[in-house]
């Protein structure tokens, strides 16, 4: 029996982007959709892996570049291990393929689904993996579940491409309005916006009262994956606990990453090797959250958690600038410490059963979508 295949981006060890991957596959597979996530890892993530960026550019600090090989030497194989346990024990995949050996593999699905996170941002553009453009080597189904594209702008030397290959999908939906800007562009369309797929999800099959954390105490959960907001992270915490009260400060490290080591500032205590679901019970659990991650705030909203989100690099803007205006959380997402004042960020915690209707009302749509894109009921 063919199957019903997602192309996505499971394989790094990043929270949000592995539990959107199970959430989608779980979300399908409740609703018997034979499906596997097809095991695609692009060999450049290999070798980039062994290239991290230790922050050995011009003007460096030597003792970071010493701590962050540190950090990644002592934690790293820990958190490959988790990432890769969590993966073998609730996904079914395909066997390992990249860009050479995907064709290979094609034959045995019937459907397939790219998405969600930003498959289509500009450093995918000029593969035709996340866009389907396989030629004959498949001849199925095509749909795109809540694709990002970061940016809606587009290189010229690409359009051709991309307008050939979006041209062929079935159904496409997106995740945010400038990815629907994005494929307008290219064909013509206006396609629907739907939630990212932790929404749909409600990750009972996960156990996670089984799952070690901090519950006996409150606390300040932070997820940083890039700099710090304009004005530091740590002014912004000492305003939470102004706020919310002198709590202890959990903040969770991705060592296979660039080590944002201005952590130190504030953290009472740096988690390098936490699981998906320890980083999961771990938030659900919280007291407060505070994140530059786009699904660590989903997180928060779905657990319920008074949280800051903020954004400063220009990949970052564009979604939390959406995620804002779609659920109504604006007020609770900034781009500087002036920003946490002018809106008043902390001053009262957010409407969680209005956000609750917004949500809802969201998943309904975004489920309509898959099951006409299905044809399943």
């Amino acid at each position: 029996m063919k199957k019903t295949g997602i192309l996505t981006f499971h394989y790094s060890n990043n929270h949000g982007g592995v539990m959107q991957s199970y959430a989608l596959y779980d979300y399908l597979k409740s609703r018997n959709v034979e499906v596997e996530i097809i095991n695609y890892v692009r060999s450049r993530y290999k070798y980039d892996k062994v290239l991290l960026n230790l922050g050995m550019g011009r003007g460096a600090d030597p003792r970071s570049v010493l701590q962050r090989i540190r950090i990644r030497g002592r934690f790293g194989k820990a958190i490959d291990k988790k990432f890769d346990r969590f993966r073998d024990a609730n996904l079914r995949m395909s066997t390992e393929v990249d860009e050479r050996s995907i064709a290979n593999i094609l034959a045995d699905y019937e459907t397939i689904i790219v998405g969600s996170d930003q498959v289509w941002n500009p450093s995918m553009r000029g593969s035709n993996v996340y866009f389907l453009g396989f030629g004959e080597s498949f001849c199925g189904t095509k749909i795109s579940y809540a694709a990002d594209s970061t940016t809606s702008d587009i290189d010229p030397k690409y359009t051709a491409k991309l307008r050939r290959e979006l041209s062929d999908f079935k159904a496409i939906s997106v995740r945010n309005e400038h990815s629907r800007e994005f494929v307008e562009k290219l064909i013509g369309k206006t396609v629907p916006i739907v939630a990212d797929p932790v929404v749909l999800c409600d990750f009972s099959k996960l156990n996670l009262e089984n799952i070690p954390t901090h519950s006996e105490e409150r606390y300040i959960f932070v997820y940083v994956l890039g700099e710090d907001i304009k004005g530091s992270n740590k002014q912004a915490v000492d305003k939470i606990r102004k706020v919310y009260g002198d709590m202890k400060v959990y903040a969770v490290v991705d060592p296979t990453k660039k080590v944002n080591l201005n952590v130190f500032d504030y953290a009472d205590e740096v988690y390098y090797d936490l699981g998906p679901e320890e980083w999961i019970g771990t938030l659900s659990n919280a007291a407060f959250v505070y994140t530059d991650s786009f699904h660590g705030t989903l997180f928060a909203l779905k657990f319920h958690r008074p949280f800051l989100a903020y954004y400063v690099e220009p990949s970052r803007a564009t979604r939390f600038v959406d995620l804002g205006n779609r659920y109504k959380i604006d007020d609770f997402i900034v781009s500087s410490i002036d920003e946490i004042e002018a809106k008043g960020s902390l001053e009262k915690p957010p409407d969680f059963d209005m956000i609750d209707d917004v949500m809802e009302d969201h998943k309904r749509t975004s489920i309509q979508f898959l099951y006409a894109a299905l044809d399943v009921s």
